[in-house]
Formats: C-alpha cells, structure tokens, sequence
C-alpha cells in the first residue's frame, strides 16, 4: 500500500505562534521538533497499518523545516521549494491515498490558528467556481487529478470541519481546539501521538469509501490580493487570466494544475 503524506506546520500538535512557524524566530527550533516528532508517528502509524511504501512532502513555507538527522528511515522525503505544478512531487496514480498532515482552515475563517491559504503575505482569499476554497480543497482536487483520495486531513477543529464540508467522506483528527489566531486549547503533544496512530489506522481500514475528490467541468478561480503591488505582478492575458479590480485577477481553464500554476 503506497500512502502519500503532506505535511504543513500550522496544524501540528502545540504549535499556535508565528515565532514557531518561522526561520530565524525564537521558538522555530521548537516548531521544527514539533513537526518532526508528529511527522515520525505518522510514519509509524502507517506502517504498523499496512503502508508499504510513503513518500512525505513538506509543505511548509521554504519546504525544509523537518530535523532531517532525525526522521523515521522508512519513509522518503521531499524537501525543498517546486515550481507551482509540482507541488506534490512523484505523485501518481499507483498511491493508494494521500494524508494532509497539521494542515489550517482557509482565510477569513473565524477563530482558526493561523488562518490563511498559501500565503497570508500574499492573498486574502480564493473562490473557485464562485465557493470560497483553501489549501484543503485545492490540494484535494491537486491530488484527485492522479486520482489519488484524500483519506485523512489534521489540524485544529476548524480545519476538520472545512475538511468534512469540502471534501466529504474522509477522516478527520483535531490536534486543538482553535481559540483565536494565535491561541487555542491545545492536546500535548503526547497524548496527539498516541491517538493520532488509531486516526491513521481507521482512515487506512476505510479508504474504499474515500472517492478522489473532482469537479466537473471548467473552472474559474477568483484570487484576491492582498494589495495592488502584488496583483500588479501577475501577468493577466485579458483571457484566460483577467484583472477584475485593483486587488482581484480571476482565472479560466479546463486544466486545474495548470491553471493553479499561474496562480501560485
């Protein structure tokens, strides 16, 4: 059984502060220890459940937040910065599902830790098709594309709740309970390890149900910014990438990977 992980770092077991999340802060070093001891539990939850073969992406920021000496042997990983349409590198159709790991609700949603999708630097929000859509749902449809399911999403309640609206049948489990931006009631870490392990072994037991997740059609996907600098450095072709207003391009196409790489 070949699992596919990718790992962000906002929904990790304690972490809730900027200064945890980013190089050069005074708490990053902690983060990182975070994420890296939450990553190898997952990995041996998804060998004691039957994975054969796992390949973990991290996600986060530059790509390269894992203690790499520290990392459980039998999994591989990528680390690193990709072009925009290969975010999930060596992806393909033979994985049997794909875990979103310490993943974070969408922009603009209320009381969630660190709230934002892709970069809180960049934009304010997206919708596809006219529906407001995060890193959840664009991801699942990135690797529905391979038609790979999504069969398990982490994060803080309100992560698992946009992951149960957005993507439908798949498991969720909550590493805290999100208060405000930069707070929430946290589980120790300990005590997300131990449950973390029966999440990643039922999600595992009841993939048949989990369908990869796809919409039909064309799509358009209305990307606000977060200030005129920024929209003005995208190129817009009046087609198939147009400038709405001052802060708004919206983009057309059939392909969603290639659309999102003009995008991101």
């Amino acid at each position: 059984m070949k699992i596919y992980v990718c790992v962000d770092m906002e929904g990790i077991a304690g972490i809730v502060m900027p200064s945890q999340l980013r190089q050069g802060e005074y708490h990053y070093q902690e983060g990182r220890r975070l994420l890296t001891e939450e990553v190898n539990t997952v990995v041996e939850g998804l060998l004691e459940a039957g994975a054969t073969e796992i390949i973990v992406r991290d996600i986060h920021a530059t790509g390269f937040n894992f203690l790499i000496d520290q990392l459980h042997p039998e999994a591989t990983y990528f680390v690193g910065a990709t072009k925009a349409d290969q975010r999930f590198p060596g992806i393909d159709s033979s994985f049997d599902g794909a875990l979103l790991i310490g993943y974070h609700a969408m922009a603009g949603t209320l009381r969630a830790v660190r709230d934002h999708t892709y970069s809180s630097r960049s934009y304010t929000a997206m919708e596809l098709n006219g529906t407001p859509i995060g890193e959840i749902g664009i991801d699942g449809l990135l690797l529905g594309e391979y038609g790979v399911p999504v069969l398990l999403v982490t994060g803080d309640d309100k992560t698992c709740m946009e992951a149960e609206q957005e993507l439908g049948n798949v498991a969720t489990y909550c590493t805290k309970t999100a208060w405000g931006r930069h707070s929430a009631l946290i589980k120790p870490p300990r005590k997300v390890k131990a449950e973390i392990k029966d999440a990643i072994r039922m999600a595992l037991q009841n993939r048949t149900g989990c369908t990869p997740y796809t919409k039909q059609g064309s799509y358009e996907l209305t990307v606000r910014y977060l200030s005129t600098d920024l929209a003005d450095s995208r190129y817009c072709d009046g087609t198939e990438s147009v400038r709405v207003d001052g802060l708004t391009i919206r983009h057309k196409g059939t392909d969603f990977t290639r659309m999102m790489a003009r995008v991101l």
